[in-house]
């Protein structure tokens, strides 16, 4: 018991640790690449980033969920096979993902014209690359957070001090997201040195199906991303697609600032996942125990972190942003308790909903989350432009929680 709560608490420091390291490294890196390629080239890397946070999404297929379980319930003598299934897994959808988007896009060109910044694109894509070769799941599912705080961090120090060294003028906006989707690549080769030096046969050639096997353990897992993905990413592609670039920098200046603290939250509950798994197995009173009391810390949390982003908001951005970005101060109240709604329900689906194999539940909400916002993001983007955008995303964030909730209290789970 005591050697759980202690790998608890050394797995939340690591990753607390590392998302505190992120908002230093952002507070420096972030303010310096939107005030020198301006809103209109950042609005264009944003726009990009929306476009291939799809190829992730099918890449990653909820791996980042199951993974982490089965491997946390697993013997180590398992490891080796389990590893291998996921991480052929992931590079065979990486493969498929590049083909189907290479012939794609060759046919809609030809046909319709249709064309993207290629270079761009390509610079953009290599977070896909990230996501195959640093298996983040791996270190979670064994919770050695530790790691990953240090390959994350090595790989930004390496990433930041190029981007201030290259970066010198809006023209070099391909660079800058070339060398942003690079940090989860070095972090990746770092990693594969730790694992062949603790794990050294760790990867074999799997069964075929094998490999289809974690497909279909992860199927209700990537319709529930499918959804999460059609509320956030989808968000500025539309706005991109309705609006313009400089629209789509405007927002993103205030996501920016919302999402460091999304990260945070993740970090915690990426810490406390495997924990929960383990502990649900053993007495699900002193799991809901352990929940319950973080509701309480993320509920007065919240609460206190959205009066203050309401109240400082022009502040916070003309000193970090600039006042070339006056226009992201509304996006940014708007949003203010987003990161409260996400932090509940993060606790409601994430941590409580899948370790009891409630997937399909947990992927209803979400695709109606997500019906319910593309229902609004039209007409909202089409009436207030970054405003609208802002509006849909506090709505369906609010709308998650309470079915979340509404769910669990009805079936006495957690909140009876």
């Amino acid at each position: 018991m005591m050697k759980q709560r202690r790998q608890l608490i050394e797995n939340i420091f690591s990753m607390v640790t590392l998302r505190g390291m992120e908002y230093v490294l952002a507070f420096l890196l972030v303010p310096y690449l939107l005030r020198t390629l301006g809103p209109e080239n950042y609005g264009a890397i944003a726009f990009m980033q929306g476009i291939i946070s799809y190829f992730n999404l099918a890449i990653n297929y909820g791996f980042n969920l199951t993974a982490p379980k089965d491997i946390a319930l697993a013997e180590r003598e398992e490891l080796p096979r389990i590893f291998s299934e996921y991480f052929w897994g992931t590079f065979f959808l990486f493969l498929l993902c590049s083909v189907v988007f290479g012939i794609g896009y060759f046919i809609l060109n030809i046909l319709f014209g249709i064309s993207l910044d290629i270079p761009l694109f390509f610079a953009c894509y290599m977070t896909a690359v990230g996501g195959v070769v640093f298996p983040v799941w791996f270190f979670q599912g064994i919770q050695e957070m530790r790691y990953i705080t240090i390959l994350n961090l090595l790989g930004r120090l390496i990433t930041m001090a190029l981007l201030f060294y290259l970066i010198q003028s809006p023209k070099d906006y391909i660079k800058a997201a070339f060398l942003q989707s690079c940090t989860t690549v070095f972090a990746g080769l770092f990693s594969w040195y730790i694992i062949y030096k603790n794990w050294p046969r760790i990867l074999r050639t799997p069964m075929i199906k094998d490999v289809w096997t974690v497909y279909k353990k992860g199927w209700q897992i990537f319709l529930s991303s499918v959804a999460v993905n059609l509320y956030t990413s989808s968000d500025v592609v539309i706005l991109g697609a309705l609006t313009n670039p400089i629209t789509v920098g405007y927002y993103s200046g205030s996501e920016k600032l919302i999402n460091c603290i999304r990260r945070g939250i993740g970090a915690v509950s990426d810490a406390i996942y495997p924990y929960i798994t383990q502990k649900l197995k053993d007495s699900h009173l002193m799991a809901y125990q352990f929940l319950r009391k973080q509701l309480l810390v993320y509920a007065m949390g919240g609460i206190l972190g959205g009066l203050i982003v309401i109240l400082f908001s022009p502040a916070i951005v003309t000193w970090l942003l600039g006042d070339k970005y006056i226009p992201s101060i509304e996006p940014l109240q708007i949003m203010a308790f987003v990161p409260f709604m996400v932090a509940v329900s993060t606790v409601f689906g994430y941590e409580t909903m899948l370790p009891l194999g409630l997937q399909q539940i947990y992927s209803r909400v979400l695709i109606a989350a997500s019906v319910v916002n593309l229902v609004l993001i039209v007409p909202a983007i089409l009436w207030k432009g970054a405003l609208g955008v802002a509006g849909c995303v506090m709505i369906t964030e609010t709308f998650i929680t309470v079915v979340m909730g509404a769910f669990l209290y009805k079936k006495r789970i957690l909140l009876n």
